[in-house]
């Protein structure tokens, strides 16, 4: 059992292993404390290595990160970066299992919820046991919406099965990805239907009928981009537009507006207003941002994971608007956008938009009373263990007060899962898709995101495609590092174009010269990578599982 923070703790309690199913949900205490498991695999700043011996950021796993360990370390996001990963081996392979785990609680939750006695509580849902049967309902249907990222359509179970009765699943086959999408739509209707917009401090990060609208959204998002809407049914689209626009504003009504600043958003704790849901972690999984984050010339880091020169290249320069550099040439190069006019080469850290110097550290930029210093004989170019590094740190989510020698000034930080941001992209990404008359409508929700972070405002008379475009940098940069690139790329099927080519690395030598070599030769193969293979030990287990194409 997790043990996590927050007001009350309230994923604090475990009941007894000892104790029977009946006796188990006859106690409301223990019924909810059962229920609690299911929030431990929510996700957070890392996922875990298979064997759990180390974590990784999932931006590292797409064209936002890298991953700056042994290459040695199997189930890693250099298996993904290098395409070597299989049904037998994989990184998040274990997801499959934990997911599913999840899912099973809640189904046993479901149908013995009749045992369960009938308690009103003082803050809250008015009724306890009703709250917890709507977090049911909504938790699984998140985790089968994870499944479906992962792996398209699943088998689907509304009911726990016998997990020591191997009968039992031997003749499960895959419901259909439109199957999986309509049973986790019901399951969010649900949750609507039964939940609060919002809970009480002592129920902070549980389920509400505001996190189901925004997972609506973000699904009908997801069912209606290319990867699985081949004919372009326009239809999908406007349903998108509409569930984004039904979650947004109800998410406003209800007190989950955009926070005054960006970089105020990740910082404290979780806690602005803007911040929809997130995970009531353990205080050390935001202790092993910062160790894994910070440069190695502050002593106790670990820098295992970093961005790469590609985000760095894609921020904007705050006065033209534009993006600095389009891309690299064969002896890497770059090819300087020549409409950036206030792009110098010379120091190109200057001058970019306000977003670049919330989420990312680099050479020259000042941490705790010192400039980072990635040059030559510079106290943050340390060689350990011979693993090339990009020289870039995270910054977003890191506590930049955090003494890596003595851990002093360490602060608990909670990862937001959704916020309201979020919703706008969603919105205005469906309304382009939908038809180009939408495109000013579209306009206005990606202004109002600009807007926030000080960035001049998309023009006006751009063509659907241009829009389109716009919108897609857009949520490259505004949720950069959240977890939402990897899922993107692949829903918009572009990860065989930026997860398919060489990365790049900066360096500065003792002069202050600055070169940019190729830190990744990466693969990504579309025939088949664009979804996991299911795990062989799963095929093994049930010959009826269908593999996924080209696996």
């Amino acid at each position: 059992m997790l043990a996590t923070v927050s007001c009350q703790d309230f994923l604090d309690r475990d009941p007894s292993d000892r104790i029977t199913e009946v006796q188990m949900f006859s106690d409301i205490e223990n019924a909810e404390a059962y229920l609690n498991n299911v929030y431990t695999y929510l996700p957070d700043f890392q996922y875990n290595y298979e064997d759990l011996t180390g974590r990784y950021k999932l931006a590292d796993c797409t064209d936002e990160g890298a991953f700056q360990n042994s290459a040695s370390l199997t189930q890693t996001p250099i298996d993904f970066n290098l395409g070597n990963w299989n049904p037998t081996q994989m990184p998040m392979q274990r997801c499959w299992a934990d997911y599913y785990s999840c899912i099973r609680r809640c189904n046993m939750f479901i149908k013995d919820f009749d045992l369960i006695p009938d308690e009103v509580s003082a803050g809250g849902a008015s009724n306890r046991k009703q709250r917890l049967l709507g977090e049911a309902y909504g938790l699984r249907g998140f985790y089968y919406f994870m499944l479906f990222n992962m792996w398209g359509g699943v088998p689907l179970f509304d009911k726990p099965i016998d997990i020591g009765d191997v009968s039992s699943t031997q003749d499960v086959k895959r419901a259909t990805a439109e199957e999986t999408v309509n049973f986790i739509l019901a399951d969010l209707q649900k949750a609507i239907d039964i939940l609060p917009a919002k809970h009480d401090d002592a129920n902070f990060g549980r389920f509400t009928s505001t996190i189901a609208y925004a997972l609506k959204s973000r699904l009908l998002l997801y069912w209606a981009s290319p990867y699985w809407n081949r004919t372009n049914d326009k239809t999908r689209w406007e349903a998108a537009a509409n569930a984004a626009r039904e979650a947004r504003t109800f998410a406003e009504s209800n007190g989950y507006t955009l926070a005054l600043t960006y970089e105020s958003l990740f910082n404290k704790a979780g806690l602005e207003n803007e911040v929809i849901w997130c995970k009531n972690s353990v205080w050390s999984e935001s202790y092993w941002w910062d160790i894994y984050a910070y440069p190695l010339g502050y002593t106790g880091a670990f820098n295992v994971d970093s961005p790469i020169q590609e985000i760095v290249d894609d921020f904007e320069m705050q006065e033209s608007g534009e993006v600095p550099v389009l891309g690299y040439d064969s002896k890497s190069n770059q090819i300087v956008n020549p409409k950036a006019y206030d792009y110098d080469p010379l120091h190109p850290w200057n001058g970019r938009e306000s977003r670049f110097y919330s989420c990312i550290l680099y050479h020259g930029a000042e941490l705790q009373g010192r400039k980072i210093d990635i040059s030559t004989n510079g106290l943050d170019q340390i060689n350990i263990g011979n693993i090339p590094r990009t020289n870039y740190f995270y910054k977003k989510y890191l506590n930049t007060n955090h003494n890596m020698t003595t851990h002093s000034g360490q602060t608990y930080r909670r990862f937001a899962i959704i916020r309201t941001t979020e919703l706008y992209l969603n919105e205005a990404e469906a309304l382009v898709e939908a038809g180009p008359e939408n495109i000013p409508r579209a306009l206005a929700l990606v202004n109002v995101i600009r807007a926030r972070a000080k960035v001049k405002p998309i023009p006006s008379g751009l063509s659907q495609d241009e829009m389109r475009e716009r919108i897609r940098h857009e949520r490259r940069i505004e949720l950069c590092f959240e977890n939402h690139r990897f899922w993107d790329v692949r829903r918009w099927m572009i990860a065989e174009k930026v997860d398919d080519k060489a990365v790049h690395k900066v360096s500065v030598d003792d002069k202050g010269n600055i070169t940019y070599q190729v830190y990744q030769n990466r693969v990504f193969d579309n025939s088949k990578h664009y979804l996991f293979p299911i795990p062989q030990s799963e095929i093994d287990k049930n010959r009826n599982l269908e593999q996924n194409p080209g696996w």
